[in-house]
């Protein structure tokens, strides 16, 4: 069976590698840039992390949910406190990360009102 919500946590993993790629490649030497690196890293992981508790979606939607309300801080800090020329491409990158990974939520959401509601007619 095909998981829509898998798709949308595989492109807002994508993109979070593309972003700590662009951060090697163009050799960004900031202190932010340092956190960032590991930041995306770090999601782009626990996103894919997140595809494989297919299973277990209760707790899937309960990280997803935590990692949304972090990741919009995040990006937040980034797009007001902090004064970089180039910022834009990493606010950018994180509000489509947050566009899909809210995507991949409502999806997660209906798959837990289906399973309910299949329990119901049982």
């Amino acid at each position: 069976m095909f998981r829509v919500q898998s798709l949308y946590l595989l492109i807002s993993s994508v993109i979070n590698f593309v972003l700590m790629v662009f951060i090697n490649y163009y050799d960004f030497q900031d202190n932010l840039m340092d956190i960032y690196r590991v930041v995306a890293a770090g999601s782009g992981i626990f996103l894919l992390f997140l595809i494989f508790l297919y299973k277990n979606k209760n707790l899937q939607l309960k990280m997803m949910k935590i990692f949304n309300v972090v990741y919009v801080i995040f990006g937040f800090y980034i797009a007001f406190f902090i004064d970089l020329d180039y910022s834009s491409f990493f606010v950018f990158g994180l509000l489509s990360a947050c566009i899909f990974c809210s995507l991949a939520t409502k999806y997660i959401k209906k798959d837990i009102e289906l399973i309910n509601s299949a329990d119901r007619l049982r």
